[in-house]
């Protein structure tokens, strides 16, 4: 709760130099960033294990989205404090940033994960082993996904239907 006190007089500061379109700028990164994590790291579940590509890449795919997952969320805080907010739209806003958080802590959790499979201590687990793919990243991987999914959806949502964000709209009317 600390954090979140610290982190909106920051996010207020930062709108005065920042777009307020940051958010949509970048929000693509993590999105297909966790989508081929995603994707690797099923395939190195279901593929043969080779010489560990499969498992490294997923890993360094995750890493890069773990990094664009908190500089989106952070440029969401910022992009905002230039919206006009609603009832419904600060409704949906909750929803979308919860499922953003989740989608935040399911990456990370995938990628200790993956930072445990690389570099066990001690009694090797079932479910780890050195250059292979484990079972426990790929779930958490997956469930962000999952979340990242249900994340773009709300945000979507607030867009499209609710015009959040949206300045002026702009429709080709039939027959012009």
């Amino acid at each position: 709760m600390l954090s979140m006190a610290l982190l909106f007089p920051i996010a207020r500061w930062l709108a005065g130099y920042l777009p307020a379109t940051i958010h949509p700028m970048i929000l693509h990164f993590p999105i297909v960033l966790l989508y081929l994590c995603a994707g690797l790291e099923v395939l190195a579940l279901v593929l043969p294990p080779t010489d560990g590509f499969l498992h490294r890449a997923a890993f360094w795919t995750l890493t890069l989205a773990c990094v664009a997952i908190i500089v989106t969320m952070s440029a969401g805080l910022v992009s905002e404090q230039s919206v006009h907010w609603t009832k419904t739209t600060s409704l949906i806003l909750s929803h979308h940033q919860r499922f953003a958080v989740f989608t935040g802590l399911t990456a990370g959790a995938g990628w200790l994960a993956h930072v445990g499979n690389r570099f066990p201590r001690g009694k090797r687990w079932g479910l780890w082993g050195r250059g292979r793919a484990s079972l426990v990243s790929a779930l958490f991987v997956v469930a962000s996904a999952a979340f990242v999914t249900l994340t773009a959806h709300l945000g979507g949502q607030m867009v499209y239907h609710y015009g959040v964000g949206v300045v002026g709209v702009t429709r080709i009317k039939p027959g012009v």
